[in-house]
């Protein structure tokens, strides 16, 4: 039912926060720009790629101040949705699009049952679906209040669990699906204002994306008591195209040969706002062999993130995460984002090699066993540094965004 762009649970703020030792030398910004490009070949061998923007200023991503106070008023609303992805939940077509008005499970029960569940939902929905119709100028109507029992829902959306996971309840609205280019246009127009919009950068990608019959945008708004979090996406997924990861040439999918940071970004120091993340799903064990630039080991100093470079978060196991972080530069070529892999046996040594080590030796990892001898809690042991921050973790940390769920 759920398309397998829906199937993988990737976040980007999933490890664990940590304070920043030089966090104060930096702006802190409100909006993030993201390259995503996630390799799958164990669920849907495909490459499913991504832009995504988020922020927590209504003035980066903007919605009717009447139509968020009476969003925020309503303490178990989880979340606002707005996607053509099609078949949203179980009854929705591929040719339909959806507004989900997501609410917390437990809250709506209260002393009641499920149909005090399905009640309370579709009324609270009916409250705002004019509102939300009037944003997304669309004629949504209602179709059915569903319950959530897995979190298959939540990559499209980047919101682990908080939208649509388990425990969710969606009153969920329906209209005739529209072209993906045709709302990217329309509804960027009305929630992105014009000095991202004429930013380049990422927002140019997410246009070129747009125009694939295939692409998929959605819009998601969670509420939170200080600040609210609003995102913006594009995802096109490309099938049967995961099949050699031996070489890969990280803005091919994206089918531009460089990648620009935004204007938006001109003149300010946010060095953690924009980020490329390689995500790699292998049918078997997996190590990253070799990158075309520096690997940035350790992310909790300002020296450090102020260098291009791939943050290796997962380099190996089943499966690799690694973020690229622009540094000082303000354009990257598709060369500098070559990574190479091989496979791995979780018990030989591994070896990296990055720009730095090409013309020299390369330097020798030592995997520690556990006490079982499988190696598994090591895996990921990269130049002799266990890496402990990650660059989602840092950009929510810096932001100081709480989730009010």
């Amino acid at each position: 039912m759920i398309k397998s762009t829906l199937l993988l649970g990737i976040l980007f703020s999933s490890i664990l926060i940590m304070p920043f030792a030089s966090a104060q030398q930096f702006e802190k910004a409100t909006f993030q720009e993201s390259a995503s490009i996630i390799y799958d070949q164990k669920i849907s061998g495909s490459i499913i790629t991504s832009i995504g923007f988020e922020t927590t200023s209504n003035e980066e991503i903007r919605f009717p101040g009447e139509l968020i106070e009476k969003i925020n008023a309503n303490e178990k609303i989880r979340a606002v949705v707005f996607t053509n992805a099609g078949e949203c939940v179980i009854g929705v077509t591929s040719e339909q699009q959806c507004i989900m008005i997501n609410f917390d499970y437990e809250k709506l029960k209260g002393d009641g049952g499920i149909r005090m569940v399905q009640e309370s939902a579709r009324e609270m929905g009916g409250l705002l679906i004019d509102d939300l119709n009037q944003v997304f100028r669309t004629d949504a109507e209602f179709h059915s209040v569903y319950i959530h029992t897995a979190d298959n829902a939540n990559v499209l959306l980047e919101t682990s669990g908080i939208v649509s996971g388990k425990g969710a309840v969606s009153a969920t609205y329906v209209t005739d699906k529209r072209a993906t280019d045709f709302l990217f246009t329309d509804i960027a127009g009305i929630l992105i204002p014009k000095e991202i919009r004429d930013g380049g950068g990422f927002y140019d990608i997410a246009k070129k994306l747009s125009i694939h019959d295939d692409s998929i945008i959605s819009v998601t708004m969670i509420p939170n008591e200080d600040s609210n979090l609003y995102m913006f996406k594009i995802t096109k997924e490309i099938k049967e195209k995961s099949n050699n990861i031996t070489v890969i040439r990280t803005l091919e999918s994206f089918e531009v040969d460089k990648i620009s940071r935004t204007d938006y970004f001109d003149n300010r120091n946010v060095p953690l706002n924009s980020i490329i993340q390689l995500i790699i799903i292998p049918s078997e064990t997996t190590k990253v062999n070799a990158i075309s630039t520096h690997a940035i080991t350790d992310v909790t100093t300002f020296e450090n993130i102020m260098k291009k470079g791939w943050f290796l978060s997962s380099p190996a196991g089943e499966m690799i995460d690694l973020k690229f972080l622009f540094g000082q530069s303000k354009t990257i070529s598709a060369e500098e984002l070559l990574v190479e892999t091989a496979p791995w046996d979780m018990q030989s040594e591994m070896t990296l090699y990055s720009v730095e080590k090409i013309e020299s030796e390369a330097e020798e990892v030592p995997i520690i066993e556990n006490e079982e001898g499988d190696g598994d809690e090591t895996q990921y042991a990269v130049l002799g540094i266990i890496i402990v921050a990650g660059i989602g973790a840092a950009i929510f940390y810096l932001k100081g965004y709480k989730p009010k769920h």
